[in-house]
């Protein structure tokens, strides 16, 4: 998928500061002396050579330089000189992502992502008073300090400094002090020194490492040594020196050369460019940076899950910290659940390591064991960072898969886990990812599939045009529109937004969170009822001239016998709207008066709608209701609240004698829709929540959805909706808040399904590619595009799926800033879920405005969710010459 970006082209001004010459050491000055007063390698005693070309690997999480075990003579050249250790990446205030490693920049072949990191750092390392960085040679600079060939190889590094010219940065070479440096375990030859009489061992090389490593002719040419254990390696070195085993007049040689470039490099102030990168768009460079280091390695050309979720199990084994663990499950059950549990049974294991150091004995050991607790799982390793590991080994024996980043921050991890649910692309490994050079032959490139999960800027939207929707999703939750409430956005199929706000309820007991489950209302018909009509219509089981009396025989002899599928679908059937089948339930011989008023009293203090009223003696049959369940009362209403199961009957009596429209203009109506729903059943001999579940709901992994949530998921994550005083007396916590489809058990065709914004998007993501998600083909795509099209001129709607109106002088259930090709449903309970095919958008809102009484309007009366939906459209970054 093309990646649609708005690049700014900046201009980049380096104002340089030189660093002046200074006075001379003090001879006996060795603690705590300054870069500054560097003049000549003849004032410098041999402590502050080796000082100067030893550099420390340990750094804290924002980059800084950390020396241990310092000493008087041993003062650390480099603590002073501003210059940051970014090899591993490092963290900075202004962004909740970090810097990119190394590694990872080194993926980057877009000259423009290179561009924008790029002017990142210099503005940090600007407006921090820093003079330089710590990188790989293969780096975001070119260098004129020294030629190239001495900056490549696998294993080598420079210090990047700030030169006076302008896009110019001076380097130093930079590599590591190789461990067996005078071990006794290779031999030294015997040679005349220049300096004296005195005979040295000389030169050195180490031949442990893929190429040779001359260590004198690298300390000739003026080149940094790195080091883990500096005071160790400080003192070996002077040892070195003072023994003779090592020439000083090489050291001096190599450290005028690092002067030298030091004496010509600056440090930067008033940074400028001609327009400041915004934080967002430095974002999405960061994370795309990282994304891009994200690799698969397998012995088979496919992704590691199956396109189908249904019915699987993956268990998760954490060998990294915590808080890494809880970023890579946090992202994975965007997609699907996550076992923990040691001893839980599963089909397939991620395995996260990281706490322990990366070698053989460690990882086969560990693997095994993995492997005997499950012994018949997939099992994928995930490595945030694979260090050198893979440069010689291949993948171990007990493990099918391999998932490798280029650090250990938490966004890694994210992205590992969107990699193993195929919601990124990965690519082969390149020969430049030498670290990989064991397992290159194994990468597998896969294709993204599900939703992803990013940053607006990747799709050409502006983070800062949506933050209004916090703005307004405030507003509403303030003016007490709705208690709280999700929204979600996505677009290309890369979740920009998603959100959660505001409170279960006005107490405000329980804050709304993205995996909390609210009550879909109508969503239920294009979200469950529809993709199951339409499997069935792909499997030829019915056509849109169908009547109902092919399907129904017990309106055989009714005015609904000829009306088609078609009609209902298109809410031209000429069937009322709702039928209020808890009316007709009432205890007629027990209500003091009649049912309702238009006007409030200490009778009829029970509100329904403006200028409704209904009787506060109503009550309901004995026959039909009742607090406990049995075998005849078996139909659950609500909580302690059960219906005679016959009564079902005289329900659909109702609705085959419902008077019937003479003209089957568009008029919407919810009756329809409970024969559609019973058509499922009937059809696929399962009922309607069973078939949408392994049809839809499990492959997909919509695993915060269903009918009767309660059977389900806990209580305390699903949202409360009305406080019913009319029907069931009680707060509705867990059970359909439409009466219609209570009384039906809670699973109708017209409403009962509940979920969250996450699998509402799902759904609509399978709509927008066609019919296809994760692989899977689920809806042939001629007939997603003829349920979604505008079926006819005289009806805005498709086949089921509601349309945007094309007179402006009507409501339209959607902004009129969407496309004619959008389709969607809203919800009575405060909820709307659209896509856009031609923007590639899907919008997803998700409240409880009829908490605690459905007569609350203040949502729809201030066009909370299209407004909201405008802000989206407005956040869309257009090329100039777009209308």
């Amino acid at each position: 998928m093309a990646i649609k970006i708005l690049f700014c082209i900046y201009s980049i001004f380096l104002v340089a500061e030189m660093v002046g010459n200074a006075q001379g050491f003090e001879s006996d000055a060795l603690a705590g002396y300054s870069y500054q007063k560097v003049n000549s390698v003849e004032n410098m005693s041999l402590e502050q050579k080796i000082s100067l070309i030893l550099v420390p690997t340990g750094h804290r999480a924002d980059g800084s330089m950390v020396y241990s075990g310092l000493s008087k003579n041993n003062a650390g050249f480099w603590k002073e000189y501003k210059v940051l250790n970014i090899t591993e990446g490092f963290r900075t205030s202004d962004s909740d992502v970090p810097f990119p490693d190394c590694r990872a920049i080194q993926n980057i072949n877009d000259y423009r992502m290179k561009s924008i990191l790029r002017d990142d750092l210099i503005k940090y390392l600007s407006d921090n008073n820093a003079r330089g960085v710590l990188a790989s040679s293969s780096f975001l600079f070119e260098s004129f300090s020294y030629p190239s060939s001495w900056l490549n190889g696998s294993n080598s590094y420079a210090l990047w400094l700030f030169s006076d010219v302008r896009d110019v940065f001076l380097s130093i070479p930079v590599t590591w002090l190789p461990d067996k440096l005078f071990s006794g375990n290779e031999p030294l030859s015997i040679i005349p020194s220049q300096k004296n009489d005195s005979n040295v061992f000389s030169p050195w090389v180490d031949h442990s490492g893929g190429s040779d490593i001359h260590f004198e002719k690298r300390i000739r040419q003026g080149t940094l040594f790195l080091t883990s254990d500096y005071e160790s390696d400080f003192t070996r070195l002077v040892r070195a020196y003072r023994n003779k085993m090592l020439i000083e007049d090489d050291l001096d040689e190599g450290c005028r050369k690092i002067l030298d470039t030091l004496g010509k490099s600056g440090k930067q102030k008033n940074f400028t460019t001609e327009k400041q990168i915004t934080c967002w768009l430095k974002e999405y460079a960061r994370r795309r940076t990282f994304e891009e280091g994200i690799h698969l390695f397998k012995r088979r050309e496919s992704p590691f899950l199956p396109s189908d979720l249904r019915n699987i199990s993956i268990k998760l084994v954490s060998d990294i910290a915590d808080s890494l663990a809880s970023s890579f499950i946090s992202m994975a059950e965007n997609h699907y659940t996550i076992t923990v549990a040691d001893s839980a049974r599963a089909d397939y294991v991620f395995w996260l390591y990281g706490n322990k150091p990366l070698t053989g004995p460690n990882l086969k050991t560990r693997a095994q064991k993995i492997r005997n607790e499950n012994p018949d799982a997939e099992i994928a390793l995930f490595l945030g960072d694979p260090c050198n590991y893979f440069e010689k080994n291949t993948i171990p024996e007990s493990v099918d898969a391999v998932f490798t980043g280029t650090s250990n921050w938490s966004v890694v991890w994210e992205y590992l886990s969107q990699a193993v649910f195929s919601g990124i692309n990965t690519e082969k490994a390149s020969p430049r990812e030498y670290w990989l050079k064991g397992i290159r032959p194994l990468s597998v490139r896969t294709q993204k599939s599900r939703l992803k999960f990013g940053v607006p800027e990747e799709v050409a939207m502006r983070t800062d045009s949506l933050l209004k929707i916090d703005t307004l999703m405030w507003e509403a939750i303030k003016e007490k529109a709705i208690p709280g409430g999700q929204v979600l956005v996505a677009r290309d199929g890369v979740v920009v937004w998603n959100k959660a706000y505001g409170n279960h309820t006005y107490k405000g007991n329980r804050k709304v969170a993205q995996s909390d489950i609210y009550d879909l209302a109508s969503i239920t018909k294009i979200a469950a009822t529809l993709p199951s009509l339409m499997k069935l219509y792909d499997q030829k089981r019915w056509s849109l001239s169908d009547t109902l009396g092919a399907f129904f025989p017990e309106v055989d002899t009714t005015d609904k016998a000829s009306i088609t599928i078609r009609d209902i679908l298109l809410h031209e059937s000429g069937l009322v709207s709702y039928i209020p089948f808890y009316l007709d339930a009432i205890d007629k011989e027990k209500l003091k008066g009649s049912l309702f008023s238009r006007r409030f009293s200490w009778l009829y203090n029970i509100k329904l709608d403006d200028y409704v009223y209904l009787n506060r003696t109503v009550s309901y049959r004995e026959d039909v209701f009742q607090k406990f369940r049995d075998q005849v009362f078996s139909v659950p209403v609500a909580d302690k609240l059960y219906m005679n199961k016959h009564y079902l009957d005289t329900m659909f009596v109702s609705i085959i004698t419902s008077p019937l429209r003479r003209t089957h203009d568009y008029l919407y109506s919810d009756v329809g829709f409970y024969f559609l729903g019973e058509m499922v059943h009937r059809l696929s001999g399962k009922p309607l929540n069973y078939f949408a579940a392994e049809n839809f709901f499990e492959p997909l992994g919509m695993i915060n959805t269903s009918f009767l949530p309660l059977n389900h998921f806990d209580k305390e994550r699903i949202v409360p909706t009305e406080n019913d005083k009319a029907f069931r007396k009680q707060l509705l916590h867990g059970w359909v808040h439409d009466p219609g489809a209570a009384m039906m058990g809670g699973v109708a065709g017209h409403a009962g399904l509940f979920s969250n914004a996450g699998d509402v998007a799902k759904m609509m993501q399978m709509f927008l590619n066609d019919g296809r998600y994760g692989g899977k083909e689920y809806l042939n795509a001629s007939t997603v595009e003829l349920f979604t099209k505008r079926y006819n001129g005289t009806n805005r709607r498709g086949l089921g799926f509601d349309k945007p109106e094309p007179d402006t002088s009507k409501v339209s259930p959607a902004s009129r800033l969407v496309s004619s090709s959008s389709f969607g449903h809203s919800g009575f309970t405060g909820t709307l879920a659209w896509a856009d095919p031609e923007n590639g958008i899907i919008y997803v809102f998700l409240s409880n405005r009829v908490h605690p009484d459905q007569y609350n309007k203040k949502l729809i009366e201030n066009n909370y969710r299209t407004r909201i939906q405008d802000i989206v459209y407005h956040s869309i970054i257009r090329k100039k010459n777009d209308d």
